[in-house]
């Protein structure tokens, strides 16, 4: 998305009076163009200008649609786009007045938004200039324990912010952004969901998880909307946490802090299925399999303890009972989403609106990475079975 000279003077102009600033200028920055990201344009800067204590920078991130009529022709765009400024503009601002500890490394600071379509645009804070940095090893697809870890500890600190809020307040979303989703709702998700999974069903033809593999098929439907009608807590969850949606904080070399980004899918979800899938699409069989209790535990007492900061009691709101009942609710719609993640990582996904950034085309690379796909989902099957979601 281009974005013309005076409309970023507007914007400039809005973010330089928040800070104070009198005769700013703009230093444009360079970002790593290996982020996997496949609905936003991110364009790092440098605000710099003198208030009346002197000179001072801020350093920040514009995050503005990509040119893609495909996806701007279906509505695309404009629904990840409200979702993520709701978050920034509605449900932060509430989170921070009930609180009791500090969300400035949780959440980047938002100083700028528009939702108007077209228009379409967040201004940030550039946490890479706050101690925070990509997954060190950021090459790889997958998470180590010490990275899971500190992640699902903050994702339970975001769970439990909906949990505190949604116990005292009603959040009035007028356009029905963070409504939860169905097996129709949003109508272009669930077809890409349910597409990925059928054009990948010969794979597993006379392996000993076909039938489980038939089973997601045809009972997609029923699968989607059992995620919120049949288990026991809804709140504002992410929808797609993973590698390339956080930032962490290291000291000596280890993940210490996480930040969660990109709200474009938060809705009213279970928060099992925002764990779930997160350790899903970003833990390898072995480590999965080695801790996922271990990891199951981190996140719930972190959320137990943090509702009990905020004098609520957990087994009120979100037993330990409830949260292991709603996993096994919500796995095989979390395994469906998780088929796409991969099958879109992997350079398979050729045909659906969300492509793959690198597809293979070449038979040979295609075969490896049908391969490699197969594995890993037969892998999760044979784990649905061990954890008894199956």
């Amino acid at each position: 998305m281009s974005i013309k000279e005076d409309r970023l003077k507007l914007i400039f102009s809005s973010v330089a009076a928040k800070f104070g600033l009198q005769n700013y200028q703009i230093r444009y920055r360079s970002i790593d163009e290996n982020i996997e990201n496949y609905f936003g344009v991110l364009i790092p800067i440098t605000l710099i200008g003198k208030t009346k204590d002197g000179e001072i920078s801020r350093n920040l991130i514009l995050k503005c649609p990509p040119d893609n009529k495909e996806l701007r022709d279906a509505n695309v765009l404009e629904y990840l786009y409200n979702a993520e400024i709701f978050v920034y503009t509605v449900l932060i601002p509430h989170y921070k007045r009930i609180s009791k500890f500090d969300l400035c490394e949780l959440f980047p600071e938002c100083y700028y938004s528009d939702r108007l379509q077209y228009h379409e645009i967040l201004v940030l804070k550039d946490m890479c200039c706050e101690g925070f940095s990509r997954c060190q090893g950021s090459q790889q697809r997958f998470l180590d324990s010490d990275h899971i870890t500190v992640s699902l500890k903050s994702l339970a600190l975001f769970h439990a912010l909906s949990m505190i809020f949604q116990d005292g307040t009603n959040v009035i979303d007028e356009a029905n952004t963070v409504m939860p989703y169905s097996s129709t709702y949003p109508p272009k998700l669930m077809i890409t969901f349910k597409n990925s999974l059928k054009n990948h069903l010969h794979l597993f033809r006379d392996t000993k998880h076909e039938n489980f593999f038939s089973m997601l098929n045809s009972n997609f439907a029923n699968i989607v909307n059992d995620t919120t009608t049949k288990v026991k807590c809804l709140i504002y969850g992410h929808g797609d946490i993973w590698k390339e949606n956080i930032l962490f904080k290291y000291k000596n070399n280890k993940p210490v802090k996480a930040c969660l980004l990109d709200y474009q899918t938060t809705h009213l979800l279970c928060p099992a299925e925002d764990v779930l899938g997160f350790l899903l699409i970003s833990t390898q069989a072995k480590p999965r399999r080695k801790f996922y209790q271990y990891f199951l535990s981190v996140y719930y007492d972190t959320l137990q303890r943090t509702l009990l900061d905020h004098c609520l009691d957990s087994e009120k709101m979100y037993s330990r009972t409830d949260f292991h009942n709603d996993l096994k609710i919500v796995a095989p719609y979390c395994f469906i989403r998780t088929n796409l993640s991969f099958s879109l990582w992997l350079g398979l996904e050729e045909e659906s609106l969300v492509k793959s950034k690198n597809i293979c085309r070449e038979e040979s690379n295609k075969i490896v990475a049908l391969s490699n796909y197969k594995e890993i989902m037969l892998d999760i099957a044979e784990d649905f079975v061990t954890f008894g979601y199956t």
